[in-house]
């Protein structure tokens, strides 16, 4: 692995709110949403792959990354009005790549109904287009006074094994290590603030027939947390969009094939560039 390329890492000042944002490339545009309990490092190793030919833009969302700690809750709306008015603060006026990670997939699809006209084509990857059912969202206040209670540690670090495949904790060192300081950085607000607001997020499923932007999804072979059906069934709500699905990873599918991954985002934005 070539280490994390991003050749520079920016403060935008955002209604007088901070969004840390690295950028690096240049062409095509390429909005890049990190998942939870992550930051925008995890998109390092693919953008390595893509700045030749793209602008590969992504943020912190709040709270996480070096973004400011939040002292108060925040919805995925919110986090998609950001990301439209960090577009905005950076005069990008084309419309946009999105690429989505499981809760960055939750905001994508929020822009995708408030900011339809800044995106040219999403990428929806290692998430779900459903909302939680009422056992799932009273699991996740759960883990959220739980993190709030008794540090954000106590309920991210179990998710190490679900989040990266056998065959990445096995043989790719460095993007284990990545992803567990990825989240012991994450805040115990920003684990709550955010379980929270995944918990209360819209269902899209039947909506989805409605976009008219391409949209292609990704699933990893090994995710236990959105599993491949799950992808496949928002692929069928879409029109038929492509799914592709990579062996060998899990729930961080960019991050542990990237290679495989910038030729997905190649194919998928081919027309566009």
């Amino acid at each position: 692995m070539h280490g994390f390329p991003f050749s520079d890492l920016i403060d935008v000042d955002v209604l007088h709110r901070r969004i840390p944002t690295r950028i690096s490339g240049r062409g095509l545009p390429i909005l890049f949403l990190h998942g939870y309990p992550l930051d925008s490092r995890m998109w390092g190793p693919l953008v390595h792959l893509l700045a030749s030919d793209y602008l590969c833009i992504a943020p912190d969302l709040r709270g996480f990354g070096r973004g400011p700690e939040q002292a108060m809750s925040f919805s995925m709306s919110q986090l998609a009005d950001d990301c439209a008015l960090l577009l905005d603060t950076l005069q990008i006026r084309q419309p946009v790549v999105v690429c989505g990670l499981s809760m960055g997939g939750y905001v994508a699809m929020q822009m995708a109904e408030r900011h339809k006209h800044r995106i040219a084509a999403m990428i929806l990857t290692n998430t779900r287009a459903n909302a939680d059912d009422p056992a799932a969202a009273k699991n996740r206040h759960a883990v959220a006074l739980k993190a709030l209670k008794e540090g954000g540690e106590s309920v991210v670090l179990p998710m190490l094994n679900k989040l990266l495949s056998v065959h990445t904790q096995s043989h790719q060192p460095e993007v284990v290590e990545l992803v567990r300081s990825m989240m012991l950085a994450t805040c115990k607000s920003t684990i709550a603030w955010a379980q929270m607001a995944m918990a209360a997020r819209e269902d899209f499923l039947a909506r989805l027939s409605d976009w008219t932007m391409p949209v292609t999804c990704v699933a990893g072979s090994e995710d236990s947390i959105v599993p491949e059906q799950a992808m496949r069934q928002m692929a069928k709500e879409l029109g038929g969009s492509e799914l592709r699905v990579v062996a060998n990873t899990a729930h961080m599918t960019p991050l542990e094939c990237p290679a495989e991954f910038a030729e997905i985002v190649r194919k998928s934005t081919s027309t566009l560039l």
